[in-house]
């Protein structure tokens, strides 16, 4: 499809049409399917653009190359913020066991991860590392401010904390599938019990 005929296509600079923000969804929400259901093999420029009906001009006018569009389908599925205030440490783990599932499940999907630990999509793999430490800052902000506080262990370090819920849910996941919230309340206590100061 030319942009003659896209509806959602802009011009050129200032003096084109508008860019229309509803494209930009459009062209992320093809690209996260694509990763979902085929792996991130299957996210490229030339698949959005068949799947989408949006101009190929159109896509590359927003995202430089792959690894733009990878990094803006990305920020979203990893950025959450930090848990909840107030809440016990218990209940930090238990969200962000949860909000790993959330990731795992609606955005990168199996293919994803199987990529990321075969090491086959460089470029995917360093797409979601630089996605993941962005959306986990956050978190990692307050684990500190909790060792500060006294709450967590003074000799935790937040990155291997955080590196052993996560590998505790992918861990869940290898063993058992998807873990329900049985298995996130009880990890979420065990991983209290070990780090609460």
């Amino acid at each position: 499809m030319s942009d003659a005929a896209d509806p959602a296509a802009e011009g050129p600079g200032p003096r084109g049409r508008p860019r229309q923000p509803r494209t930009d969804e459009v062209i992320r929400e093809a690209a996260l399917a694509l990763l979902r259901e085929q792996g991130p093999g299957a996210v490229n420029v030339a698949a959005v653009a068949a799947r989408t009906g949006v101009a190929r001009t159109t896509i590359y006018r927003r995202y430089r190359d792959r690894a733009e569009l990878l990094a803006a389908v990305l920020h979203p599925v990893t950025a959450a913020g930090a848990p909840p205030e107030p809440g016990s440490v218990r209940d930090h783990l238990a969200w962000v066991l949860r909000r790993t599932g959330e990731v795992l499940a609606s955005g990168v999907g199996p293919g994803g991860v199987a990529a990321v630990l075969t090491g086959s999509d460089p470029e995917f793999a360093t797409a979601l590392r630089a996605s993941l430490e962005s959306g986990l800052a956050p978190v990692r902000e307050l684990v500190e401010a909790d060792i500060a506080a006294g709450d967590l262990r003074a000799d935790l370090d937040p990155d291997l904390l955080l590196d052993l819920v996560l590998g505790a849910y992918l861990a869940g996941s290898l063993r058992r599938g998807a873990p329900d919230a049985q298995w996130v309340d009880r990890t979420a206590a065990q991983l209290a019990a070990l780090v609460t100061a």
